[in-house]
This record gives structure tokens, C-alpha cells and sequence, in this order.
């Protein structure tokens, strides 16, 4: 029996007494998986699931971190970030601000008083949350069709702001290096408050950035551009759950990936902070007009589509970018069955600060009538690896399956916490392709070749997508700061497979399951919908 409180209606709830057994039972990491395949399979329970999380919060974890507020301790402090993080993820983005602020300030005050006590990346994964509650906030506003906090929302970011810049005082007194670049930028611009320079930046990396990019052999062209066939991807930025790193640690891989001629970055609006601090680098990096931005506008809800609302949108790109121009600005729309996508696309196609055009997971029927309907996109960015092949069926690398150190390994425990959200999320697609002994296969496959071009197996997969004709450039996921392979992704321009190449890896694919994926899953696009 369940009862609310706080006014809300009373409900009755029977759970089964063997399926209760399991629920206190089974370990927490597990049935993290298992909720994730329950909201994966039946999305309309995600609604009760959220309010039940918010419930929780409100009644039991929000007093409770509240009450203990003053305590700075390591443990505390974690606990009240996983309810900070719960908070973001349920929509109480507004009442997390003063929860977050302190938090902010305590960690400081570790830093200050007790370094020792502190664990790796802690302070930066704090930098990150703030950034996914100023994320949400904007969110928010946007979808209220406002430009400016008012209320009590902007009194409270006001608040945050002016925590994060006594945090830097007090870090400046003492010389250690600010922890909270990023959330202080990504709140001063939600303001409308002027940001600063890279202080946090070497002298020797303010030089670096003054230097031209290298030109590659092996590019393509988009309206007109001539760009790099690989794009470096800045989803990682999404979450913490891929891991947190500094400003400075951050910038110096822009400027490696840059000045190595990978000047080319795909991001979007719901990326964390990565068009601002892509923004704040191309601000910063004396050769203008060398790199191109591709970012996207996701409209994940329904909504009633009017030019001022598309707008709104490509203002707020603009915003975070610090440019008067998009690149490429790739559009997703989730509800195929309500044709104001079109309208959308017609009103962005008007909109002179639009560079290019393109789509995001659009499958070849909804791109056709794209097309048909005289809107034009020149690009459209789908799932496409060696694993998931649906584009050759009607139209890179497998959240890093697709590697050698996967080449004789046990099937990975996606019950670990180690393991990252693309990885959880393309083991799922080798299990439909065909299954870990299968995949095996492959990459001896993939190994022997690696071999044959002194290459590696990453790089073999990432050419075999760009063999394709009506490829123009891959993505390879980027985590800015935390680990980087400009090289090892270079390595894979300006050479093909030969046809033994293609031929071998074909005598794995064929054996695989990867039509009744096309059938079970839908065209591109669909395992988003």
C-alpha cells in the first residue's frame, strides 16, 4: 500500500510479493539496467516514473540535504549532488539552484581547507551539474518564449553566479586553479553578464591558438565548404556521465584537433555546454573562418511551430556560439505525424543566419518529402558503422566497441558501473546484429587488416564507413579534456580498403543479422523515436 501526501490524491498499489522479493534483492547496478530497459521498452511510463522521483525528492531528500547544508564533508556533499542530479533529470531544475550554489561554495571550501580529502574530478564534475542546470534553464525559457530570466528563477541564478565569482576570489587569493570555469561562463551568458577571457589558459596554449591548421588531403564539400571527412562529436559534453573536465583542459584539444586540420565539430542545443565553449575557443583562435561548426535544433516535445518561436531557436544558437552565423544547423523532429516539421524547416531555410542547412535522423521517406516540398538540406546525419549499416539498405566506430582491446575480452558486465551510456547503448545493437561471438569475428577480421595498413582496428572501421560514396564525413566522438585520438582518427584518411578488404569483412556482415535489424528497428532514425 502507497499513500501521498502533500495534498495530492491518494492511490492504492499492489506489488506482487516474489516480484517485491526481487526488487530487495537484486543488487542496485542491476536493477539500474533493468529500469532502463523497462523505460526504454514502455516510454509511457516515464511520466509516473519522474513524478515518483520528484515525490521522493520533495518528501524525504530535500529536507534531509537541507538540514545537513552546512556540513562540507566529502560524503554529504556527494550525497546532495546525486539529489541535485535526480533534480535536473525530473524537471526541478528551478528549486535545485540554492542546493547547487551551496554545494558549489562547500566544494571550494574542501579545496581551501582540506585538498586531501578531495577525489579526482570531483570539483569538475560540480563544474558540469551547474552546466546541465543552466542547460535546463534555458531550455525552459525557450519554451516559455521569453529571452530573460525574471522572477524568482533570475534572482536565483543572479545568486549562483555571484557564488561562483566569490569561488574564484577565494581560489585567485590562494593561487589554485578555479574549478568552476565553465559553470561561471555558461551563467554569465544565460545573464546576459559579460564573460571573461581564458584565464585559466597557459601562455604557451594562448600561442597555440594563434596557429593556422593544417591542411588534409582527404575532404569534401557542403554548400560550397570544403571541409575535414572526419568531424569531431561533442556529445560526451551532454553529461557527467561520460566525465567532467576544466576549461583549460578542454581548449587545449580544440586547439590540437584544430591545429591538426580536424577543425570541424558536430554539437547541439541539448550538448551541455559545447556550442558555448566551441564558442569561447573560435572567439579566441586568431585564424577566422577556418572552423566550422555543425550544431542541431531538437525538438524532442510536441509544439506549436511559428517563425518567431524557429526564431527564438537559431537566436539562441547564435547566442551560445558568439557568431551572427550557423555553419550547419541540422534539424530533428520526433512526431513524423505532425507535418509542422515542414514549416520548421521552410522558416529555417529563410532565416539568413542559417549557414546550411541539413537534418538529424530523418529517414529516407521524411527526407524525401523534405526534399519534394522544395526545402533544401544538404546534409542528413544518421547512425552509420560497420554494426548498425541500415543507411546501405535505403539511403563510426560503435561507442568504442569497434577497437582492439575489445579483440578477445568476455562479453562486457553492463551491469558495471563503468561502463558509459554509448557503450550500454551499442552493446545493445551487437546483440541484435548478431551477438558477442560474431562480433569477435569480426574484429580479428578488422585486426588482420588494421595490420596489413599499419592501422588500427578503430581506423579500419571509421574507413570502411567513409568508403562510401555518399558518405561525406564520419563523427567520432570527442571527450574534450578527459581522453583524446586526434592521431589514431587522422590515420584514417587518405587511403581505402582494397576489395580483399571489403571482401573479408563482407564474409562476417553477411552472416549477421543486419536486415532484420533494418526490418525490426525501422529506417534511420527510428531507434530515436
Amino acid at each position: 500500500m502507497a499513500a501521498t501526501t502533500g495534498g495530492r490524491r491518494a492511490k492504492t498499489a499492489h506489488v506482487n510479493m516474489m516480484t517485491d522479493t526481487i526488487i530487495n534483492n537484486v543488487p542496485a547496478e542491476v536493477l539500474r539496467v533493468i529500469m532502463r530497459s523497462l523505460l526504454a521498452s514502455h516510454p509511457e511510463i516515464t511520466a509516473t516514473f519522474e513524478d515518483e522521483t520528484r515525490r521522493y525528492i520533495q518528501d524525504v531528500a530535500l529536507p534531509r540535504d537541507r538540514s545537513s547544508c552546512a556540513s562540507s564533508d566529502v560524503t554529504t556533499l556527494k550525497k546532495t549532488q546525486k539529489t541535485i542530479r535526480c533534480m535536473l533529470g525530473c524537471g526541478l531544475s528551478s528549486q535545485s539552484i540554492g542546493l547547487m550554489a551551496n554545494l558549489a561554495v562547500q566544494g571550494v571550501g574542501l579545496l581551501l581547507e582540506h585538498p586531501g580529502d578531495l577525489d579526482d574530478g570531483f570539483l569538475a564534475s560540480i563544474d558540469g551539474d551547474i552546466v546541465q542546470l543552466v542547460t535546463a534553464m534555458e531550455k525552459k525559457l525557450l519554451a516559455a518564449g521569453r529571452s530573460e530570466l525574471d522572477g524568482e528563477d533570475g534572482k536565483n541564478i543572479r545568486g549562483l553566479r555571484q557564488q561562483l565569482m566569490d569561488c574564484h576570489e577565494r581560489t585567485q587569493e590562494k593561487d589554485l586553479d578555479y574549478p568552476y570555469g565553465r559553470a561561471l561562463t555558461a551563467a554569465s551568458l544565460l545573464l546576459g553578464a559579460p564573460i571573461s577571457q581564458f584565464d585559466d589558459v597557459s601562455d604557451s596554449l594562448q600561442q597555440a591558438i594563434q596557429v593556422t591548421p593544417a591542411k588534409l588531403d582527404e575532404v569534401f564539400q557542403i554548400n560550397g565548404r570544403t571541409l575535414p571527412r572526419i568531424f569531431s562529436g561533442l556529445w560526451q559534453m551532454s553529461s557527467p556521465s561520460w566525465g567532467s573536465a576544466p576549461t583549460s583542459k578542454i581548449i587545449a584539444q580544440f586547439t590540437k584537433y584544430v591545429s591538426a586540420g580536424m577543425m570541424a565539430f558536430d554539437m547541439a542545443d541539448h550538448y551541455g555546454d559545447a556550442e558555448i565553449v566551441f564558442g569561447r575557443f573560435n572567439c579566441a583562435y586568431a585564424p577566422k573562418g577556418e572552423t566550422f561548426a555543425a550544431t542541431k535544433y531538437c525538438v524532442f516535445n510536441p509544439k506549436k511551430v511559428t517563425r518567431e518561436a524557429i526564431a527564438a531557436n537559431v537566436s539562441e544558437r547564435c547566442r551560445r556560439l558568439q557568431s551572427n552565423k550557423i555553419d550547419l544547423l541540422q534539424f530533428h523532429w520526433q512526431f513524423y505525424d505532425d507535418p509542422q516539421y515542414l514549416d520548421a524547416l521552410r522558416f529555417l531555410a529563410e532565416d539568413e543566419r542559417v549557414g546550411t542547412l541539413g537534418l538529424c535522423n530523418f529517414d529516407t521517406k521524411h527526407m524525401d518529402n523534405v526534399i519534394s516540398n522544395g526545402i533544401k538540406v544538404h546534409s542528413n546525419q544518421v547512425q552509420f558503422s560497420l554494426i548498425d549499416s541500415r543507411p546501405v539498405v535505403r539511403m563510426a566506430t560503435c561507442g568504442g566497441f569497434l577497437a582492439e582491446k575489445w579483440l578477445g575480452q568476455v562479453e562486457p558486465d553492463l551491469y558495471a558501473e563503468t561502463i558509459t551510456p554509448s557503450q550500454r547503448k551499442y552493446h545493445a545493437m551487437i546483440r541484435s546484429w548478431g551477438g558477442w561471438t560474431l562480433f569477435q569475428e569480426l574484429l580479428q577480421v578488422l585486426k588482420d587488416i588494421a595490420a596489413k595498413h599499419n592501422v588500427s582496428v578503430s581506423t579500419v572501421a571509421i574507413r570502411w564507413v567513409l568508403d562510401f560514396a555518399y558518405v561525406g564525413a564520419v563523427i567520432v566522438g570527442a571527450r574534450m579534456g578527459i581522453s583524446e585520438h586526434a592521431d589514431e582518427n587522422l590515420a584514417s584518411l587518405g587511403w581505402s580498403l582494397d576489395e580483399g578488404d571489403r571482401d573479408s569483412i563482407e564474409e562476417v556482415l553477411k552472416r549477421s543479422k543486419r536486415l532484420e535489424m533494418f526490418e525490426d528497428m525501422g529506417d534511420c532514425g527510428g531507434e530515436y523515436r
